[in-house]
């Protein structure tokens, strides 16, 4: 059965393609799904580590505002809407 040869017509051929399409199309979205969520994660624990190394309560609130801000970002959320004012701190000097 290695070297078979199945003859099918081309309705059925057409079905199976359109199934195969729609599944590829799925695997694609579903990537695309677990990379931003990647992204999301990465960026909320890079923000949360460089709040956690700076000195000053302004700079770390600098961090915490920008991962709220991605929080907000990531689920659609408008920021004013949700906590109004945000102090956003201070960035720190390079």
């Amino acid at each position: 059965m290695k070297d078979a040869t199945v003859t099918i017509n081309y309705e059925s051929f057409q079905t199976i393609k359109k199934n195969a399409d729609k599944y590829d199309e799925l695997v694609r979205a579903k990537e695309d799904v677990l990379h931003k969520n990647h992204e999301f994660i990465e960026t909320l624990c890079t923000c949360l580590e460089k709040a956690n190394e700076q000195k000053t309560a302004v700079n770390k609130q600098y961090y915490i505002a920008e991962g709220i801000k991605e929080i907000c970002s990531h689920f659609d959320l408008d920021l004013k809407v949700k906590y109004g004012e945000l102090d956003e701190g201070k960035a720190p000097k390079k």
